[in-house]
Parts: C-alpha cells; structure tokens; sequence
C-alpha cells in the first residue's frame, strides 16, 4: 500500500446548508373492479423491470463501478430486449442507487473504521488514509489527482473483506415511473374511478389505463407532481405514490428568539436543556416490541428465509406507530409551552446508531422541525464535554451517570448532553460543516486554556464562552480513583489522549 509518492490534500469547502421544505407523499390505489386483464399486463411489466434492474445491479458489482455519470449510464449498462427506453432509463436509475446506497452505507458503518484503525496502527500514512476516505466518501472509481489506481485497489480489497453481503433485489421493489412513462389524468365523470394512469406496456405504442382510487388531500391531477412509483404490496395489492406539489410552510423563525435545545436521551425519548425528560415509561414498551421484532427475523433468518412474514410486517408498522405517535406527543408538549422558542438539534449520521436512538432521532426532528425552527449544530463530543470544566473523555459517560475524570462533576448524562448542544448553538467557532478531529483539537485547546489562564494573553490563545460555575453543589466528589486516576502529580493538569 505505501507508494512513496506525495499526496495532496484537498481543502474542504464548506457551503451554507439551506432548510428543505418538506414534501408530503400521497397514496393512490388501484381499483377493485379494474380488469383482470389491465393487472396481468401490470404485473408483467414490474416483473421485466425487476429482472432488468437486478441486471444492472450485478453489472455493477462485477465491474466494481459505485456510482455512474450520466454519460456513462448508455454505454455501460446492456440493453432490455423488452422495456421501452424510458423504463429502461428509470431502471438504471434505479440500479444505480441501489448500490450507491449499499457502498455508502459499508463505508460509514464499516469501513471507514477500518481505515481509521490502519492509520493509527501505522500500517497507512496519513496521506494514504485521507484518499481511503475520499474514494468510500465520494465513491471514486478511477484514478483523480491523488488518489491512484493502487489505492482503488487496496479499497476494494477493505470492501471484499469487511463489506459483507452485497445488495440484492427483491422481487417486491417498487418501478419508478418518469413522466414519460406515465401519465395521471383526472376522470370526467367516471364511476368507478377518481384518476386515470396511463402507464407504458410491453407492447409496441400500446399503454394500459389504469383506474386509480383518489386520496382525500388529491383532488385533481395537477396537485401532484409527474413522478410516480408503483409498488404491489405483501397483501397483493397495488399502490401508487405521487408527491403531493403544495409545501408546506416551515416555522418561520422568530424575531426575538429563545434558545433551548433537546436532545434524545438512552433511557428516555427526549431531554431538554432545562432539566425536563420526555418520554420516561416509553423505553420498555420500545424494548418489549424490539426484542419481539429482533427474535422473529433472527429466526427466519436461521432457517433461510429472506422475505418478511405478515406477522413481522405487522409488528414493525406498530413499532413505528408508537414511536411516531409518542414523538409527536411530545413535539406538541415542547411547542405548546415554550413559545417563540429557537430548537437546537444535533445534525447526526444515523448510519451506526441502532435500536431506540436510530428511530427516536429521525421521528423527533421530522415532527419538531415542522412545528417549530430547528437549528442543527455538530454533535461531536456533545455527550463527553464536562459542562463544568470543559474536559472531555470517553469515560466521563457511563449510561445515564455522567462524571467528570477531570473536575469530578456529577449530573444526568442526558441533561449534560443537552446543555452542550445549547452552548454548541452558540459557538460560532464550530460549524456542522467541521469534522470531529478538529472540533475536539479545539475544545482541548479550551481546556487547556482554563487549566492555565495566562495563556490568554498569548499569541493564538482561544478565547472561550462562560460555563457552568463550579460550586460544591456542582461539583461532588474527586477525579475517580484506581485504575481511571489521572493525575500523576496534584499540581499537574491530566493528560489527554
């Protein structure tokens, strides 16, 4: 792996995030009384574009391409005997995030580890390291600038050995329609239809009409947009989903805002920076059903079987009802009684987190951002920050008990994390766009600074925001003793590593 050839380092450009509105999906579905013969011409489409985009999902993988430009898409991929161009279009489309998604997601979850242990094992350079990361990142198929065929190389070996199984595709995956493909028109008059789709067959300039039943926020065809995926569900039956064109209106901030901040908690579904939790008898009804879910699919998977049965299908769609249902019981509680309140969320990657974390997370930001402002701010290092002292370390969080190695402090891990995220709202020094290495040379650099305060008239010194007082009541106790003690000598700062 070590060329001996100097590699450059690419800056990283940091550009302004911008609040995306929200769209809503709606759901149409097929009609009871549509002809028998209208559906087997449906089915037989969905089962051609299923095997031609399992076609150009092994193409990929064979030839090891991540990700494709749009002038490579013709070439590369082989033809449909059967599809038209357009659905043929729509299935590379498809294909290509399908593995997109796969590689994307074995870096952040594997990876991308992996090459953080090499480097600091010795066996990669830094250099080295930095084009690793940037082909997982960026998905880099071929030689640019320093990142050399021998790193791609190297890359895919990671990838053979610690990427586990590779993307396959179901039979049940939904067929991406274009607006070339498919067409929504409103019904004049018609009685056992609310819309029509004109949808592409098989057959040469032959299209099958398709009688759709309406939902209750679509009244007409122009109030969705042209795209359209349709998908038969595991109760056989046919549902297609358009995105709705009305968005939204976002929670404008306000003029003279109040900053607090929320943040999800291990034992509980919400902390906020005031000390309050939210959700606290939530956590064993989640278990409760997570176990039963984790259970049931170990066990179809110990006997070989792939696809989801009924009975696990209605478990998750429950499991999802509580965590949607207690979100926005909560969202509704923060927003009822903290008016004209600015939020600050953490702007995390939820590629790694499992269990109740991965879903509250999602589910509590969606439905607060559409109630309130949101600010998202980085969350590196917020649940290892002392809020008393600055000191942060891996071991100063133990569950739901936060203590200090450094000053002793005592308090609830998830109120800690909270009131970091609020302070971290404020720190114009540390931007979401910032990686966790330079955040944490930062706040040691701060550290450091309180530990000895004539460095503040130093050249460079970090001028740093006010933290909590130390008190008695504050802060209990010593630095923990016996194997975790830190200090060599009392007069002595301890070391970071």
């Amino acid at each position: 792996m070590n060329t001996g050839e100097p590699l450059l380092l690419v800056g990283r450009r940091k550009m302004a995030r911008k609040r995306k509105k929200p769209q809503k999906s709606r759901l149409l579905y097929l009609h009871r009384e549509v002809n028998p013969r209208k559906v087997e011409k449906l089915e037989a489409l969905h089962a051609e574009y299923v095997a031609y985009v399992r076609l150009c999902v092994q193409e990929m993988l064979k030839n090891r391409r991540y990700s494709l430009e749009k002038w490579d898409k013709q070439s590369f991929f082989p033809r449909s005997e059967k599809l038209t161009s357009q659905i043929e279009k729509n299935a590379r489309d498809h294909a290509i995030a399908i593995v997109s998604a796969w590689a994307a997601s074995v870096y952040a979850r594997i990876i991308k580890k992996k090459i953080t242990r090499l480097r600091r094992a010795k066996q990669i350079t830094k250099e080295q390291a930095h084009a690793l990361y940037t082909i997982g990142k960026h998905l880099v198929g071929t030689p640019w600038e320093f990142i050399t065929q021998l790193h791609i190389d190297f890359y895919h070996y990671l990838l053979d050995k610690y990427g586990g199984n590779t993307p396959t595709v179901r039979d049940t995956i939904p067929m991406r329609l274009s607006e070339m493909t498919a067409r929504l028109e409103d019904t004049d008059g018609a009685i056992h239809a609310d819309f029509w789709l004109q949808v592409s067959s098989l057959e040469f300039r032959k299209s099958i009409w398709l009688p759709l039943v309406g939902n209750p926020y679509v009244k007409r065809a122009n109030q969705v947009s042209k795209g359209i995926s349709a998908r038969k569900t595991k109760k056989g039956k046919w549902r297609f989903e358009v995105v709705e064109k009305k968005k939204p209106k976002l929670p404008k901030k306000p003029r003279k805002p109040t900053l607090k901040a929320i943040d999800v908690g291990l034992n509980v579904l919400a902390t906020d920076s005031d000390g309050n939790l939210y959700g606290e008898h939530f956590k064993s009804k989640f278990d409760y059903r997570y176990n039963q879910i984790r259970t049931l699919r170990a066990n179809r998977q110990r006997q070989g079987l792939r696809e989801n049965s009924p009975r696990l299908n209605k478990l998750e769609s429950r499991l999802t009802g509580m965590i949607k249902t207690e979100c926005g019981r909560i969202t509704n509680r923060l927003v009822k009684n903290n008016p004209g309140v600015v939020w600050a969320v953490e702007d995390l990657d939820l590629s790694g987190c499992k269990g109740q974390k991965r879903f509250a997370y999602r589910a509590l930001q969606s439905s607060l951002e559409s109630k309130a402002y949101v600010m998202k701010v980085n969350p590196a290092y917020t649940s290892q920050e002392c809020p008393s002292c600055g000191y942060i370390h891996r071991g100063n969080r133990h569950g739901t008990k936060f203590v200090c190695r450094s000053c002793g402090r005592k308090a609830h891990a998830d109120w800690v994390g909270a009131g970091n995220i609020l302070r971290r709202s404020e720190d114009k020094n540390v931007t979401c766009d910032d990686l966790p290495a330079d955040v944490e040379q930062l706040l040691k650099k701060r550290y450091q600074t309180r530990r000895n305060p004539e460095r503040d008239s130093l050249p460079g010194a970090v001028k740093t925001g006010a933290f909590l007082p130390l008190s008695p009541s504050l802060t209990t106790g010593g630095p923990p003793s016996g194997r975790h003690r830190y200090r060599s000598k009392p007069d002595q700062p301890p070391e970071i590593s």
